[in-house]
């Protein structure tokens, strides 16, 4: 089986796009999958053909959240791996580390279908945390998904050496997807001989554990590092556990399948300790999610990416203090809501798991190494890119070593670095050797979220490939629920051929928990409630290839059809639209949809033009201005008088008078600026987009 290097990468495929006159419209394909980049092979660690051998390499024995045990064989300098599960099928492949996460790395897998690439892991001395494609436990056939691991090669062999009190999270896979957790408080006395553990609905300390729930295991040693605890009262009861010595402290280990009942089971366990540092772990979660989880002794922040290449942050309420009789390692996670979860941590390690009969949460689990270095930048990351020459990317960005991706449909990556600009906070500078004129206007500001700029991007519809800094809006916060997408939208847009361009401008609504949506195509520019009946266009709405794209269809003309995307950018829902059109001439279009609002503040932007300008705007309710660098080193102020769109026209946009044939539509939210030329030749197809301060 041929394996992949799976890397954040769009796959996007060519759509049809709504068309209007001067309404115009828009949709564009989309679609989020992962692959190896420009060259289709796996990036790998390169190879070392002198000095000493990387220290991590060698075997790991694993303990993974599907239940079982297996080992894993990893090699730093040759960056490869085999994973071999207990029935001994052995599963190989390469890894890299993750430019936007230092000390991650990627496994490639071709068991690794979903929309992103969660299988993952980081190392410390002897001990590697992470998530692999694992076989989804009792499947047939087989199914695999990125499931957490604990491995560790660092085994306590002297049976003095394992006592303690240690706090254990269990959880169980049963036939037919049933699943559970179970936690409990343990304690390994006697110099390695007997095994205690607290069996009761409630979880308490060791030492007041009532006598009758209290279960007693005699210990003996086992083979390969195990050890074996023996039910007093019922010999037919026997565990088998490893301790595992993970960042200078005891930590428990068991796995395995049961038969009566049938069960695949993992269970850890930390040493007992009354304290509770804030830590920021990064690692996996039985849902498939990578990402950190910074805890402390009041709260529990989740910011991950799941399989479905969706991001998000998660913040839960951490009780303070254990509960009467609890242990005093364990803290209870979100125990106001409705999804309660439990919490532990020690040396090196913190983990989270669902509530026992919480039908939201039981049976989750999630493992985390714990950084101890610098925090990274927050900003770091992959966004969603749509871009005015109508492509629609990825965006890779480190803020740490000020470094990027941007990874296009065709795999192809143009990396380099950045710069902060020293004459522009907040604003930032591309290197890219695509930019050959005598300024380099290509940059990028943050908001939540949400990078704007301009890039060097293929000039749209132009053979051979030549390149062009255009405007472009990213996000890692789409909306993937379909309720959530209502709103009515101001849209500009902008269609490209290789010999020219066009304007769109229109009002579109969309309604019905998301269902549909409605377009006003009409010369004149209405509010869509003021829009003439027979100008109204009506679409439906459906989810589209990935869970935050959408589907449109015209339900007059179903070949009229696209999709796009809603991005949440300062509190406020941006419609985004990028692809192709396979119409004579082919033609490439750009939509963006700012919210409809009765205000118009005054504002300060910055941001990029179709022009290949990148400068400063200013807006109040009568007037726009602008400074701006162009790409041949020559400076430029614009000036234009705003006014607004009539009786029946969209509350929040205006219409733009320069000198000359010069008009423009524009509209803004409460993060972005958007302007878009009319149809008028002079100015159609022109578009600027800013980040307003």
């Amino acid at each position: 089986m041929r394996k992949r290097m799976t890397r954040y990468l769009a796959s996007w495929g060519m759509v049809a796009l709504l068309a209007a006159c001067g309404g115009g419209g828009g949709g564009g394909g989309s679609g989020l999958s992962l692959s190896s980049g420009g060259s289709g092979k796996p990036e790998v660690a390169a190879a070392k053909t002198l000095g000493t051998p990387d220290a991590r390499n060698g075997s790991y024995r694993v303990y993974a959240a599907n239940g079982t045990q297996q080992q894993l064989s990893v090699d730093f300098d040759a960056g490869s791996y085999t994973m071999t599960d207990n029935l001994g099928a052995a599963e190989s492949g390469t890894f890299a580390e993750d430019f936007t996460e230092p000390g991650t790395y990627v496994f490639a897998s071709g068991r690794i279908t979903t929309a992103a690439n969660t299988s993952r892991f980081r190392v410390t001395t002897d001990t590697i945390v992470g998530a692999f494609p694992f076989q989804t436990a009792y499947s047939s056939p087989a199914a695999y998904a990125a499931q957490p691991f604990v491995a560790a090669r660092d085994f306590v062999t002297t049976a003095a050496l394992i006592d303690g009190t240690y706090n254990r999270f269990s959880i169980t896979r049963s036939p037919g997807g049933v699943q559970d957790s179970t936690i409990l408080s343990m304690r390994l006395s006697g110099s390695g001989t007997v095994l205690e553990f607290c069996n009761d609905s409630i979880i308490y300390r060791i030492d007041l554990c009532p006598a009758a729930s209290k279960r007693t295991y005699a210990v003996t040693a086992g083979v390969d590092d195990a050890w074996v605890a023996t039910n007093v009262a019922n010999s037919s009861d026997v565990a088998n556990f490893r301790v595992a010595r993970i960042g200078g402290q005891n930590v428990y280990l068991g796995g395995g399948v049961s038969v009566s009942p049938a069960q695949q089971f993992m269970r850890i366990g930390l040493p007992e300790s009354s304290s509770w540092p804030t830590t920021r772990g990064i690692g996996s979660s039985t849902t498939g999610s990578w990402g950190t989880n910074l805890i402390s002794t009041t709260s529990s922040v989740r910011t991950s990416t799941g399989t479905d290449d969706t991001f998000g942050t998660l913040t839960m309420p951490v009780d303070s203090t254990a509960y009467t009789n609890q242990p005093l390692g364990i803290r209870g996670v979100n125990f106001t809501g409705a999804s309660k979860y439990f919490a532990m941590q020690a040396g090196e390690l913190s983990v989270l798991v669902g509530a026992r009969n919480n039908t939201a949460t039981q049976g989750y689990i999630q493992f985390n190494l714990i950084d101890t270095g610098a925090t990274p930048d927050a900003r770091n990351g992959r966004y969603k890119v749509y871009a005015t020459n109508g492509s629609r990317q990825t965006l890779a960005l480190n803020l740490d070593s000020k470094r990027y991706e941007m990874t296009d449909a065709a795999g192809t990556v143009a990396s380099g670095s950045f710069a902060e600009d020293t004459t522009e906070a907040g604003s930032f500078i591309f290197d890219s050797s695509r930019i050959t004129s005598p300024a380099n206007t290509a940059r990028f500001r943050f908001t939540t979220d949400t990078v704007v700029g301009a890039f060097p991007f293929a000039v749209a519809q132009v053979t051979p490939e030549s390149y062009a800094v255009r405007p472009f809006v990213a996000s890692r916060a789409l909306v993937k629920t379909q309720s959530a997408l209502d709103g009515t939208y101001n849209r500009l847009g902008i269609n490209m051929t290789a010999t020219g361009g066009d304007s769109s401008i229109t009002q579109i609504q969309i309604a019905n928990g998301g269902t549909v949506l409605y377009l006003c195509n009409d010369n004149v520019i209405y509010r869509i409630d003021n829009c003439p009946s027979a100008s109204v266009l009506t679409y439906t709405v459906s989810a589209g290839t990935t869970v935050d794209t959408w589907r449109i269809v015209n339900v007059a003309n179903p070949s009229d059809n696209g999709t796009f995307a809603v991005a949440r950018v300062g509190g406020e829902n941006i419609y985004l639209s990028a692809g192709n059109v396979a119409s004579t001439p082919p033609r490439s279009v750009f939509r963006i949809g700012l919210p409809e609002r009765a205000t118009w503040p005054t504002v300060i932007a910055r941001g990029g033009a179709t022009s290949g300008g990148w400068g400063n705007t200013g807006l109040d309710a009568s007037y726009y201005t602008r400074t701006q660098t162009l790409p041949d080193g020559t400076s430029a102020t614009l000036a234009a008088t705003l006014g607004s769109m009539g009786t029946n026209g969209p509350l929040n946009m205006r219409a733009a008078t320069f000198t000359g044939p010069n008009y423009h539509f524009a509209s803004q939210s409460s993060k972005l600026f958007a302007m878009v030329g009319s149809r008028n030749p002079a100015t159609a197809g022109a578009m600027e987009i800013d980040l307003i301060d």
